[in-house]
């Protein structure tokens, strides 16, 4: 399974209380990245962008995936420039048309999702955010993310419902795959 989306999407925050509730293992790769290799806004600046996605995704191709349920992708992970990595290509294919892939998202309109990732940014004081950036990033992107061919979640409710609706949709899907339900009852 896969989350991605926006920083402040409540990604790893979803994950980490799914995997509480229902014994799932998750992976955050910006966790993972800064173990590895340390601060991530100080390893671009001693290397560069470039260098800190072909790293993200050399992390990425390392883990061993069959040990983990969930895999928080960092947020520009599914936006990187072809040539980051010789297989960004095909791994950014298959997670998008993965069937456990979640693009979380606050809202699909626009101002209001840009006004809520701002507003969850800001309250990361760890972050040093500037308004200005934060909000560019996220106009920048939004299109990009909207255009993905993967399940979108909303997070604009608590956390709690949030990972709750990840729960509902896996137990609908996993009835559809026994045989149980009927596929066009399924969640969209």
């Amino acid at each position: 399974m896969y989350f991605i989306g926006p920083s402040g999407a409540a990604k790893t925050t979803a994950a980490k209380l799914l995997s509480a509730e229902s014994s799932f293992d998750y992976y955050d790769l910006d966790e993972y990245f800064m173990q590895s290799e340390g601060d991530i806004t100080q390893y671009i600046i001693q290397h560069g962008y470039k260098e800190y996605a072909a790293r993200n995704m050399q992390l990425q191709i390392k883990y061993d995936l069959n040990k983990i349920t969930i895999i928080v992708c960092s947020s520009r992970f599914m936006t990187y420039l072809h040539g980051t990595h010789q297989d960004y290509i095909k791994i950014k294919d298959e997670i998008e048309s993965h069937i456990f892939t979640f693009l979380m998202l606050p809202s699909l309109a626009l101002e209001t999702c840009v006004q809520e990732i701002v507003a969850r940014q800001m309250n990361r004081a760890y972050l040093n955010p500037v308004r200005a950036k934060e909000e560019l990033k996220i106009r920048r992107r939004f299109q990009l993310y909207s255009n993905f061919k993967c399940r979108v979640l909303l997070t604009d409710q608590i956390p709690d419902q949030v990972a709750a609706n990840v729960k509902q949709i896996l137990d609908t899907l996993n009835k559809v795959k026994q045989g149980s339900i009927n596929l066009s009852l399924t969640v969209q």
